[in-house]
């Protein structure tokens, strides 16, 4: 049998082939993670929002969901603004770092766009899917788990926010009626 020569530290050249396979698998899968994040924005960017909205899970608040507190038990107010908002980096994107606005159209389009962002992160969620046809599966199994962990927060910010905007919305609109 042909062996490899130990290096210095009596690892082999075979071992250490591995370890660099092992980062450049790495290195793919963080290139394709940023793909599917660009992709999936692209996509939903594309979509009519009204058709997005019109969707059961992603444009609807649910009773359960109590107007968005059902999310403050994890502390969501406390970590939410820290986490990165690219809504306002595609062209005719909508950024919702901030509130601009409390007028009634402003509220709406702002609502309707967290349905945008929601469809997004699932999108994304769901293209792990696609590991399955080039990695084993254990690895699939781990991307699908890393693609819930990292998208899931970004699904509960936008369903917490699209909530506690309806209840501001009928707030403007009481407000406007009474003004006018």
């Amino acid at each position: 049998a042909l062996s490899l020569p130990a290096l210095k530290d009596g690892v082999s050249r075979a071992r250490l082939m591995t370890f660099f396979d092992v980062l450049g698998i790495i290195a793919l899968c963080a290139l394709l993670w940023a793909g599917f994040h660009l992709i999936a924005g692209y996509v939903a960017q594309r979509l009519p929002l009204d058709w997005l909205v019109s969707r059961p899970i992603i444009g609807a608040s649910y009773g359960w969901e109590r107007g968005g507190r059902c999310y403050e038990w994890l502390g969501i107010r406390v970590w939410k603004d820290h986490l990165p908002e690219a809504g306002g980096l595609l062209r005719d994107g909508f950024s919702k770092r901030r509130l601009a606005s409390c007028e009634p159209d402003y509220l709406d389009r702002f609502a309707r766009e967290t349905s945008r962002a929601e469809f997004g992160h699932w999108l994304t969620w769901a293209l792990a899917l696609t590991f399955f046809l080039w990695t084993p599966v254990w690895m699939g199994v781990f991307m699908v788990v890393y693609g819930g962990l990292i998208n899931v927060p970004f699904i509960l910010i936008q369903r917490y926010n699209r909530a506690r905007l309806r209840r501001l919305l009928a707030w403007a609109v009481r407000r406007s009626v009474r003004a006018g």
